[in-house]
């Protein structure tokens, strides 16, 4: 009864993100980002669940420093929901990648793992809601379905768009692109 309540509080929780996320007066707190900040501050976050499953992060940034105009809490929010499904679909002792690059006039984002993979037909849906690709799996899990969603409309807030790529039994590569406008 306890997981269920809680699994239920998670849900309501990310309903709540994505309603305030969609609605029409939704708003981003900008600031200037530090994107190695960021991502030393998530993976010190991620500590022990990464440890828990010995997987090694690995962090590439661009090599100039790269200071991003953004709404750095809804930034950490899409970094956690990439890492919660990079954690959870990895094998022991995998490896995570996060990655922040300079391509053409955007800053891109992504997490990659080297995990299950999702198959071909699934991976246009991913980013709805409630989408599962492997559901069995999912529901063993847990989750709710919404957190590539959310991170989809946080991209777009910030005039951005996502991107996946991933092949069964190989691993999963999800790119939040930023323009190069929210660069400071």
């Amino acid at each position: 009864m306890e997981r269920h309540s809680q699994r239920l509080g998670l849900l309501v929780d990310d309903l709540l993100s994505l309603a305030r996320l969609e609605s029409s007066n939704a708003n981003l707190e900008l600031s200037a980002v530090r994107v190695e900040e960021l991502f030393n501050n998530v993976v010190r976050d991620w500590k022990e669940k990464l440890a828990a499953k010995n997987l090694k992060v690995i962090v590439d940034l661009a090599p100039d420093g790269s200071t991003l105009r953004a709404d750095e809490t809804r930034l950490r929010e899409v970094l956690y929901n990439l890492l919660e499904n990079a954690v959870k679909y990895s094998r022991e002792n995998g490896e995570i990648d996060l990655r922040a690059v300079q391509r053409g006039s955007e800053l891109v984002l992504s997490v990659t793992d080297n995990g299950l993979g999702i198959g071909k037909d699934d991976l246009p849906r991913i980013f709805e809601r409630f989408y599962r690709a492997d559901k069995a799996r999912s529901r063993e899990l847990g989750g709710t379905g919404l957190g590539l969603a959310i991170v989809k409309h946080i991209a777009q807030l910030h005039g951005g768009r996502v991107e996946a790529e991933s092949e069964l039994g190989h691993g999963t590569t999800i790119r939040v692109v930023l323009p190069v406008g929210n660069r400071e």
